[in-house]
């Protein structure tokens, strides 16, 4: 691995922080999303949480074919690199925020779909190439604590995000008297520039070049340790009933029966949860 300087390291660490947070804050949106969209298009449980399997979906299909790629051709982000990596996952989570435009013009749930597994995508590209990345941006015995710091940040986005979100969508609802007039994309289309805008400044940022050190090369590659193994099915389990809480949380909690609570006083128990987690 190359040697960083003192002053570099710090810098990209920052670059890259702010990645992680702003990746958190859009996904806990699905869950402000899941009530919004299953108003607006008279859905049932059913279709709402295909918003949840279009953008989950997207980083099983997207970390599958990286796999394929890496398997049979070469590691892509060996070939463009940790900086290329992170420019190409904001850019095509950009492109998919901003197809929320023609989503709502078009009123068109399956567009909604689209848009969001291609945003899966982006965060794909994201995942793949930041998580490593702060890992070895620095000393290897303080790489659990740089990237405890990231998840932080990606936590504290979650956090955020049904409190704004709540207020962009549910606000708005209450004081409307057409649900179809809720105002969808306006929010997408901002982080599609503020992605944009994070891609450019990746790109001028001078983000230390890592080599990642050689290693012996067996057919399964990292698939070969058996903690790797049951870590996939460990993460695929937790994930799901994390992400299935925080999905109808909203709903669950606006039930008669249960707490009778409105979108607006739900968001917050949202928050809570993410928070908590």
């Amino acid at each position: 691995m190359n040697k960083l300087s003192t002053l570099g390291a710090p810098k990209a660490l920052a670059a890259v922080v702010s990645l992680f947070f702003l990746w958190g804050f859009i996904t806990c949106m699905n869950d402000i999303l899941i009530p919004h969209l299953k108003g607006l298009f008279e859905l049932n449980y059913l279709q709402a949480m295909l918003i949840q399997f279009a953008f989950f979906g997207a980083y099983f299909v997207g970390s599958l074919v990286y796999f394929l790629v890496s398997y049979f051709h070469r590691d892509p982000i060996a070939m463009m690199g940790y900086k290329g990596g992170m420019i190409s996952g904001l850019v095509v989570a950009g492109i998919g925020c901003a197809l929320f435009y023609p989503a709502e013009i078009t009123a068109r749930y399956d567009m909604f779909l689209t848009a969001l597994f291609v945003l899966g995508l982006g965060f794909t590209l994201l995942q793949i190439s930041t998580n490593p990345y702060v890992a070895i941006l620095g000393r290897p015995d303080h790489a659990s604590a740089r990237l405890n710091l990231a998840q932080g940040f990606n936590s504290l986005g979650t956090t955020l995000a049904p409190i704004i979100g709540g207020i962009l969508f549910f606000g708005v609802a209450i004081e409307s008297a057409v649900p179809s007039a809720v105002d969808t994309h306006t929010p997408y289309l901002v982080f599609a520039l503020l992605f944009l805008v994070l891609a450019v400044i990746i790109w001028r940022t001078d983000l230390p070049e890592i080599q990642s050190e050689t290693v012996a090369k067996t057919r399964l590659g990292a698939l070969e340790f058996p903690q790797l193994r049951l870590g996939i099915l460990a993460i695929f389990f937790y994930v799901g009933a994390e992400v299935g809480i925080g999905s109808l949380l909203i709903n669950f909690l606006k039930t008669d029966s249960v707490a009778g609570f409105s979108e607006q006083v739900g968001k917050n128990y949202l928050a809570l949860y993410w928070g908590g987690a």
